[in-house]
């Protein structure tokens, strides 16, 4: 838990507390710390939208995110920027800010980059038109190993 909480720049109680939530929705295993991919998947592809909705806000500058960050920069022609507020962001660009789904998200770009890039993915399916959502669900589905969901 120490090692996940300096990785995400929260107390380790956090973390603690979180993964018991996350085991009461069965997305985690309640022997172990292992996901439940098939709950997991279906949450993330299909839920996130409705539980954690983004809207688009004010131009400011920070770290991009959704359509506007790798991997999905390279799949989609966007005309619009989409950032994570941070003005003190080393690589901050100007873009409309969405709110990311925890405080700290604009420093996992460089603290735990792999883990920025699925939160941008998340971040795709929270905001973005039904075709950047397929891209993001099909990058989500390889990258986190989840099982292909019916529907």
């Amino acid at each position: 838990m120490a090692v996940l909480a300096e990785e995400l720049a929260v107390v380790p109680s956090q973390v603690h507390s979180s993964l018991r939530r996350l085991e009461r929705a069965g997305l985690l295993r309640p022997s172990g710390r292992d996901s439940n991919p098939r709950a997991l998947g279906e949450f993330l592809l299909y839920g996130a939208r409705y539980a954690f909705p983004a809207v688009r806000g004010p131009i400011a500058v920070g770290v991009p995110t959704a359509h506007s960050a790798s991997p999905l920069a390279a799949l989609v022609d966007a005309t619009d920027v989409t950032v994570w507020p941070a003005p003190d962001a080393n690589a901050g660009i100007q873009g409309f800010a969405i709110a990311p789904l925890y405080r700290g998200a604009p420093a996992l770009v460089e603290r735990a980059p792999e883990t920025y890039a699925l939160l941008t993915l998340v971040d795709a399916l929270r905001l973005a038109d039904r075709g950047v959502r397929g891209f993001a669900r099909q990058l989500l589905t390889e990258s986190l190993g989840i099982p292909k969901i019916a529907g």
